[in-house]
């Protein structure tokens, strides 16, 4: 219908049903507002006059200008590639660059219109003193806001408009880097915006103002939310109250320092020494070359010695039990979260996520299917090396108020039969299957190569490694999940938030 319609519509077709169809004697206007005191709702009489003064104005046609200037206007003098290592077990090269960074390379042939991208180097917000810790975790946002190079944010969406390509920069607590994807065709657009970021940043106070504007209006209301009250109770509770992770409010946008943003902006991505720039996708190893040494090899390098720093976000010890009255929906959100040490090793890793694998298939089982008692319920976690070697454990659900003590203790009861009877073979062999086929899958997905990849490399691990995941999963029994449980479920050490709706 679209290939038959479409060709015979015309601008004088469309503007003649706006002018038949738009009137002002068929009109309904709707005002919506928060229902507070300090705010004050337009009268149907204002409302009605700053329509009619909106029609009276005069409106010239709208002119798209769209620069005709290329991204980069001066080429940078290209670094080389100084050094190449490859690793035929996973179709990887490895090259380190003149200016110090490093790249690593997995061409695929999984999807012919597909290159994932990102990068990272260590330090992050973790290196800014605390009072400065919003205006780091917000600078990426603000240089997205602001643009790059000769082009503010509109002109560039526009300069970029019909390629198939993004890139964005980010600064989480430990590190630095970007991410993002292109077409084939578009790649070295890819690289000219990694150059860009990395070395020509725009200030623009006119769009920080309006992204504060923005983020206050966003935060206005989300006071009276009971999910952002959950939410927030469980962030304060479970880093025991740090500073850096006050929930955020509108009071908190003012510590926002655009200067500040931008210099620590600058500073985190000042040296590109130690960056590792991880490429998998379709492309050719000799095609990409000179790319990467027009725009990664060129870009700065000051041979800074540095890492990331412990800012000392720690959870809290004991059993932790809050309750949090918010809203009148009958409904209830349930957390339990446990935390402890964690040993880092392959194995470890492997039998943690099988563990929360088994466990999230039994909870479904009880708290679901047998008891009916909940739409879903979801065990996830994940270990962690940086800064500590720990981990984090999390069982969520929702639910009638009346049943939330019922649900609570039956959750308890399974994670205490796991520690004291191992799994039943049929579930060790479910997880096995799931696993199994999650694998076949992701060996041929360009996610999970660069996931992987990044992960290893970032760990200071053999990337080789990932080659063993199949005989992991071979050598799973019902032994090591009930180990897991025992290790990782400490009933002297959680934390517990239940929301329920306020009562009346």
């Amino acid at each position: 219908m679209y290939r038959q319609f479409l060709p015979g519509i015309t601008l004088q077709e469309v503007n003649k049903q706006t002018q038949g169809r738009i009137t002002e004697g068929d009109r309904v206007i709707t005002v919506s507002a928060p229902q507070k005191d300090s705010i004050k709702v337009p009268t149907e009489a204002e409302v009605l006059s700053l329509m009619k003064k909106v029609s009276a104005e005069p409106l010239d046609p709208y002119i798209d200008k769209v620069s005709e200037e290329p991204l980069v206007s001066h080429l940078p003098a290209p670094g080389k590639v100084v050094e190449e290592k490859k690793i035929a077990s996973l179709g990887v090269t490895e090259w380190n660059l003149s200016n110090g960074a490093k790249v690593i390379l997995k061409p695929t042939d999984f999807k012919n219109d597909e290159i994932l991208f990102s990068a990272y180097s260590v330090g992050g917000t973790s290196l800014v003193p605390d009072k400065d810790f919003l205006s780091a975790a917000l600078a990426t946002t603000i240089i997205q806001q602001s643009g790059i190079g000769d082009f503010d944010e509109i002109a560039l969406q526009k300069k970029l408009s019909g390629k198939l390509v993004n890139v964005g920069p980010s600064i989480s607590e430990l590190s630095e880097g970007f991410s993002g994807r292109a077409a084939p065709q578009d790649v070295e657009t890819l690289f000219q915006l990694v150059y860009l970021y990395g070395t020509t940043p725009r200030k623009d106070s006119t769009a920080f103002t309006s992204l504060v504007t923005r983020y206050k209006a966003m935060l206005q209301n989300r006071s009276v939310s009971p999910e952002a009250a959950f939410a927030d109770t469980n962030q304060v509770t479970i880093t025991n109250y740090h500073y850096r992770s006050r929930p955020f409010t509108t009071a908190l946008i003012d510590e926002i320092n655009l200067d500040k943003s931008i210099s620590i902006y600058k500073d985190r991505f000042a040296d590109f020494s130690d960056f590792i720039f991880f490429f998998v996708g379709n492309f050719k190893i000799d095609s990409i070359k000179p790319l990467i040494e027009q725009y990664l090899a060129a870009l700065p390098s000051l041979n800074r010695k540095e890492t990331w720093k412990d800012v000392g976000v720690n959870p809290p010890k004991g059993v932790i039990s809050k309750q949090v009255m918010k809203g009148i929906e009958p409904k209830s959100s349930i957390r339990l979260t446990f935390t402890g040490t964690f040993e880092w090793t392959q194995q470890n890793r492997y039998d943690f996520n099988s563990m929360l694998d088994a466990l999230d298939i039994k909870l479904r089982e009880v708290l679901r299917e047998d008891k009916g008692g909940t739409y879903g319920v979801r065990a996830s976690g994940s270990p962690s090396l940086y800064p500590r070697q720990e981990y984090y454990i999390t069982i969520s659900w929702g639910c009638n108020p009346d049943r939330v003590d019922e649900l609570v203790n039956a959750a308890l009861q399974q994670i205490d039969s796991a520690k004291l009877k191992p799994f039943d073979p049929l579930y060790i062999e479910k997880v096995r299957e799931t696993q199994r086929r999650a694998h076949e899958v992701n060996l041929k997905q360009n996610g999970f190569w660069l996931s992987n990849l990044y992960s290893y490399y970032a760990n200071n691990e053999d990337p080789e490694m990932i080659l063993n995941y199949p005989k992991l999963v071979e050598n799973l029994n019902a032994a090591a999940i009930q180990n897991a449980v025992k290790k990782y479920f400490k009933m002297d050490n959680y934390v517990k938030v239940v929301l329920y709706p306020e009562k009346k």
